[in-house]
């Protein structure tokens, strides 16, 4: 076939799917070229007439306006086929991948019909393109000229994997084999006609980059030649036009639409004022548009006054996926070595590949004795900041995949544009929770206050008389407290005061029992749910445990204190709380009457002995 035929063809093709594909820009100064180069190499015939041919016209539709989407395109925005997480949008997402794929296929289809139909002696025109990467390519469409031939549509071509491999070689810019000796079996078919002739080219983006292949066969020898090569260059750089379109329609499209999520909950943030309504809104947003085998978010405990010269520590507030019970509610301090502790150190995003030759040496996420899972084959870690600027971050979002090219550059910076979102309500949320901290809390030892510590007795009475059990309570004060002021200074009593409060919390239980600054030198302690006995045995405890304190005081000898400590214990048919801790202030007044350092329970004798003394 001669050249200009095969161009005006060519130029048919592009003018068809401009017209009905919505291509205008892309393809008409395509179509004009072909054209001119056409009618520059248009044979004369005796007449003066010029040769006549039919112009191919396609029947492709939409591929300018539903957005396509190439394999590895899918692939990076993530198949969650083998995922723990599947995000509710993906079926969304998966649906605009099938719409995509079909509009793509039908056009390389439709242009490789029309094409078979004008070239002779063809036997099969075949596209391939990528699959899960640039080095193995598959099917994406094929036209028979006989429909008894059989294609493979799962075979995958390699570098090293027949006759088509050669075109991955940078050095190869077409095949033509016009003269196969007897014939030769190609890869593709399942039948195994004996091919020819076979003319290939390669598939370039921009950047010249091989994206795939066109390749046409005959089943007669010298079917083809370096016009027919030259021409299938052209179709090649048409198909890629298509291809590339594609990608970035489906790349825009899904991104702005992941992206718009943001604006949701950018107005979700701010309708709360709660940290841990902040916490679910972050898992409920990665969830829903991120796929993950395994999800933690970690949080640094809040910085106070009374904390802010200790290490800080922090713990998983949220946890799926696999292992997810290991790790739920798993403390941590920022000199742990693990990953996800190291990018909130940082502040900085942290991405680890695990190949399979790395994965004898694991590396712990949040410390070393977390549970090891070797099949985790990527990590990104993006912390989440209150303040862009400062040293640490609050907060850290941490994901992983057994997938080792999950999370690519988009996810990234999606989760990136997120997390500035959440920072900035977290810092908000926690803001509003220090402000009702300094009304609720004393703001030497962050313990909760005088005021604090009676509402919260009245409202663990009214759940007792539900319930029918006893609350102890438990006052106490320093010993001499006065002389360790008078002799050492304010600074070194309020060390003190800081110390005993830190045994104190550290011997009850967390989020159970109450512990309060009461004044002073004062605390009072409500046991929650207890017995005569485990009451006294708690103060035991508490009494033994501030005697083991030592305090430095720049002295031969650490400064050592004792506490008192009266108790009383309240029975479901006692109803008045106050009167509670008078009566356990009672029971303490006995214990530094009889000699410091002991724990008093109150009883009547107690009460009338007390009255004694004050002369009531």
């Amino acid at each position: 076939m001669q050249m200009s035929i095969i161009l005006f063809v060519v130029a048919g093709f592009l003018l068809g799917l401009s017209l009905q594909g919505g291509m205008f820009l892309f393809l008409i100064p395509f179509a004009g070229v072909a054209a001119a180069l056409g009618y520059m190499n248009l044979p004369r015939i005796p007449g003066g007439k010029t040769a006549s041919l039919p112009v191919v016209g396609s029947a492709v539709r939409a591929t300018g306006i539903t957005p396509a989407v190439t394999p590895e395109l899918k692939n990076s925005f993530g198949d969650s086929e083998t995922d723990y997480n599947e995000p509710g949008s993906t079926l969304r997402v998966n649906q605009v991948w099938a719409r995509a794929d079909a509009d793509v296929k039908k056009a390389f289809g439709d242009m490789l019909e029309g094409l078979k139909r004008i070239v002779p002696n063809v036997h099969s025109l075949v596209v391939f393109s990528p699959l899960n990467s640039m080095k193995e390519w598959g099917i994406r469409a094929y036209a028979c000229s006989n429909p008894e031939a059989k294609i493979a549509t799962d075979v995958k071509i390699t570098e090293n994997t027949g006759l088509i491999s050669q075109l991955f070689r940078l050095d190869v810019n077409r095949l033509l084999e016009g003269d196969l000796s007897g014939g030769k079996p190609l890869l593709y078919y399942i039948d195994n006609p004996m091919i020819k002739s076979v003319v290939a080219v390669p598939m370039l983006d921009r950047g010249k980059n091989r994206v795939g292949a066109v390749v046409m066969d005959s089943l007669y020898p010298s079917a083809f030649n370096q016009h027919t090569a030259q021409a299938l260059t052209y179709i090649a750089s048409t198909l890629y036009t298509l291809y590339f379109k594609s990608f970035v329609s489906a790349k825009n499209y899904i991104e702005q639409q992941q992206f718009s999520v943001l604006y949701h909950y950018q107005h979700q943030f701010f309708k709360n004022m709660s940290v841990k309504e902040i916490y679910r809104q972050i898992s409920e947003y990665v969830k829903g548009n991120i796929p993950f085998d395994r999800m933690m978010i970690l949080a640094l405990d809040r910085q106070n006054d009374y904390n802010l010269h200790q290490e800080r520590t922090g713990r998983v507030v949220s946890c799926y996926g696999i292992d997810a019970d290991q790790f739920e509610n798993k403390t941590f301090t920022l000199s742990d070595k693990g990953l996800a502790i190291l990018a909130l150190y940082h502040n900085r995003p942290v991405e680890r590949t695990f190949n399979q030759s790395a994965f004898n040496a694991y590396i712990p996420r949040i410390d070393s004795q977390e549970k090891k899972n070797m099949d985790i084959r990527q990590l990104f870690v993006m912390p989440v900041p209150s303040d862009a600027n400062a040293e640490q971050a609050e907060l850290a979002i941490c994901l992983e995949s057994r997938r080792s090219d999950r999370y690519s550059e988009h996810e990234m910076n999606l989760l990136k544009a997120f997390a500035g979102v959440a920072g900035f309500a977290y810092a908000r949320a926690c803001q509003v929770e220090r402000d009702k901290d300094l009304a609720t809390r004393d703001g030497l030892t962050g313990l909760i206050n005088h005021r604090t510590l009676h509402e919260n007795l009245r409202t663990e009475k009214i759940r007792a008389d539900r319930q029918k059990y006893n609350i102890g309570v438990l006052m106490m004060d320093i010993d001499h407290f006065k002389n360790v002021n008078d002799t050492y200074g304010h600074p070194i009593g309020d060390v003190v005061i800081k110390g005993i409060a830190g045994a104190i919390s550290g011997e009850i239980r967390k989020e159970i029992d109450v512990v309060a600054r009461y004044g002073g030198e004062e605390f009072v302690v409500g046991l929650v749910d207890t017995t005569p006995e485990g009451m006294i045995e708690t103060a035991e405890r508490i009494r033994h445990a501030v005697m083991k304190l030592e305090f430095d005081v720049h002295q031969q000898d650490p400064l050592r204190v004792t506490v008192s400590i009266g108790a009383f214990l309240v029975t479901p048919d006692f109803h008045d709380m106050k009167k509670a801790v008078t009566y356990a202030d009672q029971a303490l007044y006995k214990a530094k009457e009889g000699g410091r350092n002991q724990v008093i329970q109150y009883t009547d004798k107690t009460a009338e002995h007390v009255a004694v003394e004050q002369g009531v």
